[in-house]
């Protein structure tokens, strides 16, 4: 092979390796002038190199964006603080929370939650729970438990707004297979209203809120409102997105 069909085929692969990692279309800017093909066949494991921890790059870029998407739509804010009470990552969420509530000083409480759990990670490490309170709003609960993986060890910080409720009639009628009256009568429970409230705010009479909760009762396989309220909150849980 001479030497420009070998600077050829090494430059079309060149740019199929960097098409493939930029996605882009694009062949780079490099200046081959006096580069024979020897000189190319010693670049290229370089340039392979290079492409790699570019595409790799890219990957954990996109990872990470994903991941902060998940966690804000969990519907909590989520912080990560060192045993200084310094914030080393946050959500969207989190950093909120973390100017409004946490700077200039965090409540003596949090202060001896985080390094609790920081110190005793490794060990018989147990999770810290807690109130923040909040002015002209309910109190946030937290939830503190640590991070021995990370250098240094840190505490993850997860708050949320209990008053907030997650339940979703979809997600109800999908998991339980309810009827659209069955599903808004089991969200109006886990919400705290009585049977008394959901039959006047839904127009409709007593009885038929009872007919429609024994069926409820049957198709989730509960016997009384608080069974079916710790359901309902222990299968929504996880559901970021209220129900208009």
């Amino acid at each position: 092979m001479d030497t420009g069909t070998a600077t050829a085929d090494v430059g079309k692969l060149i740019g199929a390796m960097y098409d493939s990692a930029c996605g882009t279309g694009e062949w780079p800017q490099l200046d081959s002038a006096g580069l024979n093909g020897q000189q190319w066949r010693e670049l290229l494991p370089h340039l392979q190199r290079a492409l790699s921890l570019q595409q790799r790059l890219r990957e954990a870029q996109l990872a990470s964006h994903c991941a902060l998407a998940a966690l804000d739509a969990m519907g909590a804010a989520v912080l990560v603080l060192d045993a200084n009470l310094t914030l080393r990552f946050a959500t969207p969420a989190g950093h909120a929370l973390h100017v409004a509530q946490l700077e200039p000083a965090a409540p003596p409480a949090l202060v001896r939650a985080v390094r609790l759990v920081i110190a005793s990670a490794g060990g018989a490490a147990q999770c810290q729970s807690l109130r923040l309170a909040r002015k002209q709003q309910a109190a946030l609960a937290l939830t503190v438990t640590p991070l021995a993986d990370c250098q240094p060890t840190c505490a993850l910080l997860i708050a949320r707004d209990p008053t907030k409720t997650c339940t979703s009639v979809p997600a109800l009628r999908q998991l339980f297979d309810l009827t659209q009256a069955e599903a808004q009568v089991g969200k109006a429970l886990a919400q705290g209203a009585t049977i008394e409230e959901i039959a006047a705010q839904g127009g409709i009479s007593v009885n038929t809120v009872k007919t429609h909760l024994h069926h409820t009762y049957l198709k989730t396989d509960t016997r009384r409102q608080g069974e079916l309220i710790a359901l309902i909150h222990g299968a929504t849980a996880h559901l970021a997105v209220l129900d208009a």
